[in-house]
């Protein structure tokens, strides 16, 4: 699976980190320790063929958006931790982070 790409003049940098995740939630991004930085647009991808990964908003929640199969989700301005449980072990996620 090819690294996400995105074009556009609003977006200096992109920071991209992979991660593996697996059937115990683990945290994936963490809050900006920069008070003044701002996300722009924080993009989870999902590089297993097989498995589904649960993308979750905080630590105490253990439902989340369900990210299919070498699929994606983006959320803009997000500033917040995510988490991310799967069905199966060793899954190989993406994160791709722009801010500003």
């Amino acid at each position: 699976m090819a690294q996400i790409q995105i074009s556009t003049p609003f977006l200096k940098s992109i920071s991209h980190t992979d991660v593996t995740v697996g059937t115990s939630k683990s945290q994936i991004v963490t809050i900006p320790t920069n008070i003044s930085e701002k996300r722009i647009v924080v993009i989870v991808q999902n590089k297993s063929s097989t498995a589904t990964i649960q993308v979750i908003g905080n630590a105490t929640d253990s439902v989340g958006l369900a990210v299919s199969p070498l699929s994606s989700i983006k959320l803009d301005n997000y500033n917040g931790a995510l988490y991310a449980v799967s069905t199966a072990a060793s899954t190989s996620v993406h994160i791709a982070i722009s801010a500003v």
